[in-house]
């Protein structure tokens, strides 16, 4: 019988909407994302190892990540109206 284990990483979507893509400079949608290794088995993620990760933004078309401080007077729901903090 063949055994295949091993880690690997798993991304969860925090948040997400619009912001002025640095990279793209457009207003483009964005995801915050953390992630977090997990032991697999058989390419099935079972017991975690570590903690979440920092979380971090991805522009969705270029796929550029960014710290969080670039939502700071940068942030917009999806319908592109401001999100006052």
């Amino acid at each position: 019988m063949i055994v295949i284990f091993g880690n690997g990483v798993k991304e969860f979507i925090e948040a997400d909407g619009k912001f002025y893509c640095p990279k793209c400079k457009f207003m483009q949608v964005y995801n915050v994302k953390t992630t977090k290794n997990y032991f697999q088995l058989f390419f099935i993620s079972l017991i975690p190892i570590r903690d979440k990760s920092q979380p971090f933004v991805e522009c969705q078309k270029c796929k550029n990540h960014w710290d969080t401080s670039v939502l700071k007077d940068n942030n917009f729901y999806l319908d592109e109206t401001p999100v006052n903090s």
